[in-house]
């Protein structure tokens, strides 16, 4: 809108000579097409994934099975990742865990993987609630402006003193845009 008053202005105040110069002079914001913006901005996501066990066999983390993902993002750089795992060989268990995150930006300023790294709790339900503490460490990666990738590697450490280790991959839907 300033620009069309501009030239309107420099139309009325110096006459038709200036037509010429005002219509050369290049325009940043007609010129340069908006990129489209792929790198997450949101608040967060909700989705579904599968867990891949490693090792254990205590907790649905060392087995397979059908995992919920979420991540609430407080800051560019601190969140809360959660995985409930159903259906697993073990008991159900949800991880929540509080993480750093180390958004990576492309030149426009829009993440294109973030990498994070966390601790928390494992709560599992196995003749009532037992807490254990839990560490995560993975990626999330910005499929499209609803949807996000994640990727994490999830270690629990149930009360048996082995530890159940497994890869949780699964795609979430971006809320809070």
């Amino acid at each position: 809108m300033s620009q069309f008053f501009t030239r309107f202005l420099q139309l009325t105040l110096c006459g038709l000579t200036s037509l010429a110069v005002v219509n050369t002079l290049p325009v940043a914001a007609e010129s340069a097409p908006q990129a489209e913006n792929i790198g997450y901005q949101n608040n967060g996501y909700i989705g579904i994934g599968s867990a891949i066990g490693l090792g254990g066999n205590t907790t649905a983390l060392g087995t397979d099975g059908v995992a919920i993902l979420t991540k609430v993002r407080f800051s560019d750089n601190f969140s809360l990742h959660d995985a409930t795992i159903l259906f697993g060989g073990g008991a159900a268990t949800s991880m929540i865990i509080v993480s750093a995150d180390f958004p990576i930006r492309n030149n426009a300023g829009q993440t294109i993987i973030s990498p994070f790294i966390g601790g928390g709790a494992m709560l599992r339900y196995d003749r009532g609630l037992l807490i254990s503490p839990a560490i995560s460490g993975g990626v999330d990666i910005p499929v499209s402006q609803n949807f996000t990738g994640t990727v994490r590697l999830n270690a629990g450490f149930p009360d048996n003193r082995n530890a159940d280790v497994g890869i949780l991959a699964g795609v979430g839907y971006n809320f809070g845009n």
